[in-house]
């Protein structure tokens, strides 16, 4: 009998593991979900910078103490970039790359949205019990703080480009909600197309916040994606 596959569930910028708890436990019984914590995020040290391939580079470190030498990732949101740079320059670690309400272009309009909702005060007005719950022991100032510089700096140097989308060659899964208010769908379903393997997959609401979106179904249409994958 062959054992689960393992699949890395990456969070979202200013998120946890524990947003993706309730995903995790609707695959245990298809996969093998693994929940690593992005650098800065949970309750680890909090970089004087954050960059996104530092942020990938810790997640490939990770994958070498738990001895995955590959497997299939899902990003939500930010950790949706993460996943799609490392489909690009880590490809023999990936088997195929799943992406939810990823953004990828980091134009003027975005970056000064993602630097609003990334406001330290904002976020504490709104936010301070759960940037607490998801960040313990942490001064998550500094990591707010750090996220909008490098929203920044992507608007400036993006680390993905329209050349790099189009090198990855492993399997890829682009969902989108239709109504979602940081990520178009018809962005998505572009990010799709730019991908040699890539599939877009569009469901009806929104995907921003995580606790709102349907957990147990997309779980199932992750599951189906890898099922079909290993089976090629």
């Amino acid at each position: 009998m062959n054992p689960l596959p393992t699949i890395i569930m990456l969070h979202g910028s200013r998120g946890s593991t524990q947003e993706l708890l309730p995903f995790a436990q609707s695959m245990v019984n298809t996969c093998n979900p693994i929940l690593p914590n992005l650098l800065g995020h949970g309750g680890r040290p909090i970089p004087d910078k954050f960059s996104v391939p530092d942020m990938a580079q810790d997640i490939l470190a990770q994958m070498d103490v738990h001895g995955i030498k590959s497997t299939y990732l899902f990003g939500y949101s930010f950790g949706g970039y993460i996943a799609l740079y490392l489909a690009k320059h880590a490809p023999e670690r990936i088997l195929g790359v799943c992406t939810l309400a990823v953004k990828f272009l980091f134009d003027q309009h975005t970056v000064d949205l993602f630097t609003h909702l990334s406001s330290v005060e904002r976020i504490r007005s709104k936010q301070k019990e759960l940037m607490d719950q998801r960040h313990p022991g942490q001064n998550w100032d500094h990591l707010v703080r750090g996220l909008a510089d490098l929203y920044r700096e992507l608007g400036q140097t993006p680390a993905l480009t329209e050349t790099d989308l189009s090198a990855i060659t492993i399997p890829s899964l682009i969902i989108s909600a239709n109504e979602d208010q940081l990520v178009p769908w018809t962005e998505s379903l572009k990010l799709a197309y730019r991908l040699p393997h890539g599939q877009g997959f569009t469901f009806a609401g929104k995907a921003h916040p995580i606790d709102i979106i349907p957990v147990p179904f997309l779980a199932t249409v992750i599951s189906t994606w890898m099922s079909c994958i290993s089976a090629d």
